[in-house]
């Protein structure tokens, strides 16, 4: 890639922008356009300038990082720096694409550089989900993504390649994802994760069910069949859902 990746660093804390400062200047790929102090100052520069890539820190005060990526509108690639492990699901559920602990060593900090320059030349080979444009739309992570899926359970985030899911189940409160014979359960909604799944590999057919395309073995214009197993589908999703079953049996 010829052309600079320019990032801002945001974190209040002096000694923790000059190690992410000193370490950009030994990485020729980057360009800092600025070092900020708090997320007022660096709402200021995304609105102004062409920023490729966030290094935010976390805990600071007014706006605290996760509340100013939530109130970006286009969203560039962000990488949380942060000393604390406990908002690493709210990062990814973010789509943020890296998630470094304090204090970053300057290793580490290479790679989450390699991982973004992969998402911004449209090469991904790991999540989360887009090939980077100033839009970041659903079909961009459709297309790129690493395959894999960050899944909130009781105590854990689970890493789950897309290739190995046949279908998910809404059941009460709760998402069943079904992989082969086994199963994992979360709490997070079934359309929230139709929006973190790529839409051509992934079918919504029911309120209840999302299923994996390739998976499918058989289909009608009510129901289709996943390892054995028919699912119905529903009157609301039948259109498009049997749109692109028969677009893929062609």
């Amino acid at each position: 890639m010829d052309k600079k990746i320019r990032c801002i660093i945001v974190d209040d804390e002096p000694l923790a922008r000059n190690v992410l400062e000193n370490y950009a200047d030994q990485i020729e790929q980057l360009e800092v356009v600025a070092a900020c102090t708090n997320a007022v100052e660096a709402f200021g520069h995304l609105q102004k300038e062409n920023i490729d890539l966030v290094f935010l820190d976390i805990k600071m005060p007014k706006i605290n990082g996760l509340e100013l990526l939530e109130s970006l509108n286009p969203i560039p690639l962000v990488v949380f720096t942060t000393a604390y492990r406990e908002f690493a699901i709210k990062a990814f559920e973010l789509d943020a694409i890296d998630y470094l602990l304090k204090p970053i060593s300057l290793g580490r900090f290479m790679k989450t550089v390699a991982k973004a320059n992969k998402y911004l030349t449209g090469s991904a080979s790991s999540p989360q989900n887009e090939t980077q444009t100033q839009e970041r739309t659903k079909d961009d992570r459709s297309e790129t993504e690493s395959e894999l899926l960050y899944i909130k359970t009781q105590r854990k985030v689970v890493k789950l390649d897309l290739s190995n899911i046949l279908y998910l189940e809404s059941l009460n409160d709760k998402v069943i994802i079904h992989i082969g014979s086994q199963e994992v359960t979360t709490t997070q909604r079934i359309g929230y994760l139709a929006e973190k799944l790529p839409s051509k590999q992934f079918i919504r057919i029911h309120r209840s069910f999302i299923v994996s395309a390739e998976k499918v073995t058989a289909f009608n214009s009510i129901m289709v069949e996943i390892n054995g197993k028919e699912l119905p589908i529903g009157r609301n999703y039948r259109s498009q859902a049997l749109t692109i079953l028969q677009d893929r049996s062609r």
